[in-house]
């Protein structure tokens, strides 16, 4: 089963969605006037804050794919931190969400145990 993946932030996803979400018009600055096109230039300018922002901010994203066991994922962190600039990269699991008290969170609708992401620490793990 598939249940461990890489979360954080590179500077390259950064700019992959930085390209998704920054505009290509602008305000014109005059009530009822229709938005100015940016030139190509002003958009990657707009595009490299954007991304600069993204990067410096605190949102992480899934990084890999699912892995069937955390060795893989850490190899998949030494990958990433040896191409480029990159933070908070931690592998985390599919696991059943618990309380404060260590009880199930339970799915009001369905019945069932919620299952979501947590860290995975190496410490944590069972050894056979």
């Amino acid at each position: 089963m598939s249940t461990f993946a890489v979360f954080g932030m590179t500077a390259d996803v950064a700019l992959a969605e930085a390209r998704k979400i920054t505009k290509t018009t602008r305000p014109s600055g005059r009530p009822g006037a229709p938005p100015l096109e940016l030139t190509l230039a002003e958009w990657n300018e707009a595009v490299e804050k954007q991304a600069a922002a993204i990067f410096d901010g605190e949102k992480v994203k899934q990084l890999s794919q699912l892995f069937d066991a955390p060795q893989y994922a850490q190899q998949f962190i030494e990958l990433a931190r040896k191409a480029g600039p990159c933070r908070d990269l931690r592998i985390r699991a599919k696991a059943v969400l618990t309380d404060a008290e260590g009880k199930p969170v339970i799915n009001p609708k369905t019945k069932a145990p919620m299952v979501g992401w947590s860290d995975w620490h190496p410490s944590t793990a069972k050894v056979a």
